[in-house]
């Protein structure tokens, strides 16, 4: 977050009591010599990034360069910011690379940012004048002003000459000198407070970001990642079931065939023991009937394979309710948006089996534009409230990761209609 300063004091008596005070001097001090060091090297980089571009190969390195040598300069600058004023300036991005010469030069070039500092350099120039003229003013003067009655008690016989005014009395001497001290206690901390604060916003204003601007790119870049992190759990779903589905699953099969043929062969010679490969075998094969059943709820390869119509339409045929299923969904949306989709079917129609005692269910599936539309319906006894089952809070949990809404209506008798809008562009 880019901040003036921090704290900075209003009233002159707390800016006397504050070091910002005269940070704040040193930093206006030194704008002069920013301007004939570091303004002077811009102006130099600029210079090389405009008449090296027509080198060819030679040039176009040199501009780059150019480009990125500007960006450290005005790093150091919000360093001397951020050390007198306690000014957070939010840095300028360089262009990226583009992947060629001839397109990196031209980024460098028309960058905007680059051409910012140096119009931040150019407009620092004659203000530098102008901050020297205010120090003057605020520091010097007052104190001359302030002894300008020692000066009459040394040389009583001598006149003042201050713009068109004589000071040729010691009363008169006395109240320019009061005015001095009044100049110097309270006007001058104000001025250089006020020479600061328009100086910390030139500088906020060409060589750092807006707020606006970096808190758009942070939510883009959360955004991306949040997707990022959505992609790879689903990623790591369909790795899960690849590997129970062909490793464990496999493998409690192979045995199964084993203690089978084992059996066989034993035949009734020992009843003792072919009664343990029997209960061997029985669970072998409910072993392999909860594997099915868990590798069904990580991810159906049949979605990965023929996608939305076919899983649904397995899922329509194993439930306990009669369903009737729609689904259009061409072209066909992300992996990612379909397995969110599809998990929401299945828990919905788990819920109507459970707790509806519905008659039959509806199913659609649509997708308009960019966005997936899942609409469940059921002529059940309602009540469903996504407060108080953790189902419906997982399926709103996983809609909302990939910026989606589910929304439900449940009224006690009515039956209860779900729907999900997952975005797919």
């Amino acid at each position: 977050m880019t901040v003036a300063a921090s704290p900075v004091p209003r009233t002159p008596w707390r800016l006397w009591r504050s070091p910002y005070l005269w940070l704040a001097t040193i930093h206006l001090l030194g704008d002069a010599v920013v301007v004939l060091t570091s303004g002077f090297l811009v102006l130099i980089a600029v210079a090389v990034a405009i008449l090296a571009w027509p080198l060819a190969y030679v040039g176009l390195p040199l501009t780059v360069g150019a480009n990125r040598l500007v960006y450290a300069i005005s790093g150091g600058e919000r360093a001397r910011a951020r050390i007198t004023r306690g000014q957070e300036i939010l840095p300028l991005v360089p262009p990226p690379p583009t992947g060629s010469r001839i397109g990196d030069a031209r980024e460098a070039v028309a960058d905007v940012g680059m051409w910012r500092q140096f119009l931040y350099y150019a407009l620092l120039l004659p203000l530098a004048m102008v901050w020297i003229a205010a120090i003057v003013l605020a520091w010097s003067v007052p104190p001359v002003l302030i002894a300008l009655p020692l000066y009459y008690s040394a040389f009583a016989a001598s006149q003042a000459q201050l713009g068109p005014f004589v000071v040729d009395t010691m009363t008169k001497a006395s109240v320019v000198a009061a005015i001095g001290a009044v100049f110097l206690l309270v006007v001058s901390p104000v001025l250089m407070r006020a020479a600061s604060a328009l100086d910390g916003e030139l500088a906020r204003s060409l060589l750092g970001r807006s707020e606006t601007g970096a808190l758009a790119e942070r939510v883009s870049q959360l955004v991306t990642s949040r997707q990022q992190v959505v992609d790879s759990v689903e990623a790591e779903r369909r790795r899960m079931e690849r590997d129970l589905h062909d490793g464990a699953q496999q493998r409690l099969v192979s045995l199964a065939m084993t203690l089978g043929r084992a059996k066989n062969r034993l035949g009734d010679r020992d009843p003792a023991v072919r009664g343990l490969i029997e209960e061997a075998h029985s669970e072998a094969m409910q072993a392999i009937a909860e594997i099915r059943d868990l590798t069904r709820g990580l991810h159906p390869p049949v979605l990965t394979d023929r996608g939305l119509d076919a899983a649904l339409s397995a899922v329509a045929t194993r439930s306990p309710v009669p369903v009737r299923l729609g689904v259009d969904v061409d072209p066909r949306p992300p992996l990612t948006i379909e397995s969110i989709a599809y998990f929401v079917v299945t828990e919905a129609l788990a819920n109507v089996a459970k707790h509806a005692e519905a008659a039959h269910v509806e199913v659609r599936v649509t997708r308009d534009g960019d966005v997936l539309r899942v609409d469940v319906r059921d002529d059940g006894r309602g009540g469903a409230d996504p407060a108080r089952g953790s189902g419906l809070r997982g399926l709103s949990d996983r809609a909302a990761g990939v910026d989606g809404r589910l929304t439900v209506q449940s009224p006690p008798g009515g039956g209860t209609v779900l729907i999900a809008e997952l975005p797919c562009g």
